[in-house]
């Protein structure tokens, strides 16, 4: 996926955004529109990111929506609180995104995050130490997070980046490459994320 994460829109702003966001969190795994009623009602993981696009586009909404929109955080909440899942409705966070089963994901209010992007149990995305950081992790497209990953810190993540289980990154990670281990490091660069995923379907 081509495009800089760093000039994301903090949509989805407008009906037409909203239905676009949520068609591409649909689409990420099927390739393909889905019955959205079975994938809302059986995976937990796209109903709460369903709800965290509606919360954030009543927020952008501002005063006018405020009742919709406190409504909207309400039930995001509720579904947090049920499936150990805290995503910021401030963050910025491009289309396709996926969370992949049950377990505690944490992305804070200041990320920058791009398109088609996979959560795994155990991510937590935040800053070093305690207290609010004005820039936070910036992620870019295609990044997929291993089970329990942690990224922290004022960094950015390249695009179409592999991030192995239980990394500890803390340090700017550049494009098309895979990292692993506390703290994190380059393991592999490769030319394309296909290339990775169709190697490890032959495996």
């Amino acid at each position: 996926m081509k495009g800089n994460p760093m000039q994301e829109t903090v949509g989805p702003s407008t009906w037409k955004e909203l239905n676009r966001y949520i068609r591409m969190d649909l689409d990420f795994t099927n390739g393909k529109h889905v019955n959205f009623w079975r994938r809302y009602l059986f995976e937990a993981g796209e109903k709460y990111i369903f709800w965290l696009r509606v919360t954030r586009y009543f927020f952008l909404k501002g005063k006018k929506a405020f009742p919709l929109f406190l409504l909207a955080r309400m039930r995001l909440k509720h579904l947090g609180y049920k499936y150990s899942f805290d995503l910021s409705y401030r963050a910025q966070i491009g289309g396709g995104l996926q969370i992949a089963h049950y377990g505690y994901v944490i992305v804070p209010s200041n990320t920058v995050m791009g398109e088609y992007c996979r959560l795994r149990p155990g991510v937590v995305i935040g800053t070093k130490f305690t207290g609010s950081s004005a820039n936070g992790v910036r992620i870019g497209n295609q990044v997929e997070f291993g089970v329990g990953a942690k990224v922290l810190g004022e960094i950015t993540v390249g695009n179409q980046v592999i991030i192995g289980a239980n990394a500890v990154v803390t340090k700017d990670v550049p494009d098309c490459c895979i990292v692993s281990g506390i703290p994190a490091t380059v393991k592999r660069k490769f030319e394309k994320m296909t290339d990775v995923v169709d190697k490890s379907k032959r495996a």
